[in-house]
């Protein structure tokens, strides 16, 4: 199998990503690379103190290679509120810059019962809600400067969801206040999430075409030693041993966003996973099937119109 590594991201100019939840983890790995290679990367994050940290440690980090014009910005973006998403998307719009590339990375692992903003459990709200309505706001923009990409951030977790929950009263009823029902609960909620992201992804290429330059696939980075396990902190400590580092974790996003066989090998709607080997070095990920309910037409598009009800969009692709 061929590897993989930092060194075969190709070098750019003049183009722009937007990343969402890159302040830490892979995001922010993916966001250093990115602009090592001469992108111009707008930080999407909720906390704005984290996410300029972030930037002046990349900035640190890639500046004594003698670096400095790197183009690296942050705008203010909590998924949890459709009122902050589209003020990003106007803050953005209001920079006159292209886009050729949207990652959408953050999400929330597990947390505590709530709702967003906008009454929706936070696993289905942020993770997939949040995104469903980002993207579709950006799509025009992204259609203007292809060939250009969308990358969603899904997980292996998805296999393990059966359907979406469909009814609001109960995708939305708080989990158990026990232990253990309680994390099955989160968990399934968090698997729901990451199945409905795999579904918009599988959706969008399929409403964009085969023909479009516009490419969108999923992938699964792994397991990875990141705060994202900042609410079950049992779990990280069994599964440490087994983690992949944020640097590994990061290579599956930065080879479907950036390798040239997605559009000479005009590739849509995939599901990519990371090699099995964890230890340098890298193989290159790999395309695998989906859930199978992922290629369930009926169950996309209604997910589609519930997403776009949920989300107040009037018009989608």
């Amino acid at each position: 199998m061929p590897q993989y590594s930092f060194s075969d991201i190709p070098h750019v100019e003049a183009k722009v990503a937007i990343i969402t939840g890159s302040n830490e983890g892979i995001g922010k790995i993916t966001a250093r690379e990115l602009v090592r290679k001469g992108w111009h990367v707008i930080m999407a994050c909720r906390n704005e103190k984290k996410a300029q940290d972030a930037i002046q440690e990349i900035r640190t980090q890639i500046g004594n290679n003698g670096n400095n014009n790197l183009k690296l910005d942050f705008i203010q973006l909590d998924l949890a509120s459709y009122d902050s998403i589209h003020k990003f998307v106007d803050e953005f719009h209001q920079r006159h810059l292209s886009l050729h590339l949207l990652i959408n990375n953050g999400g929330t692992y597990m947390p505590p019962f709530a709702l967003t903003n906008n009454g929706q459990e936070s696993h289905f709200g942020v993770n997939h809600l949040g995104h469903f309505l980002l993207t579709n706001l950006l799509l025009d923009d992204l259609k203007k400067s292809v060939p250009s990409r969308i990358v969603i951030v899904t997980s292996r977790s998805h296999m393990r969801c059966s359907n979406i929950e469909f009814d609001d009263a109960t995708r939305n009823r708080p989990y158990p206040n026990t232990g253990l029902a309680s994390y099955r609960a989160r968990n399934a909620a968090y698997s729901q999430s990451k199945l409905a992201n795999m579904m918009f992804c599988k959706e969008l290429s399929e409403r964009l075409g085969t023909h479009s330059k516009l490419f969108c696939n999923a992938v699964h980075p792994g397991i990875i030693r990141t705060n994202i396990f900042q609410y079950v902190n049992i779990l990280k400590i069994l599964l440490y041993p087994f983690m992949r580092t944020v640097e590994n974790g990061s290579m599956t996003t930065l080879y479907v966003a950036t390798h040239p066989d997605i559009e000479t090998k005009n590739i849509h709607g995939a599901y990519f996973v990371p090699s099995k080997r964890i230890p340098p070095p890298y193989i290159r990920p790999a395309e695998v099937d989906p859930n199978p309910i992922v290629l369930n037409k009926t169950v996309r598009e209604r997910l589609w119109e519930l997403s776009k009800l949920l989300t107040g969009l009037t018009y989608t692709v």
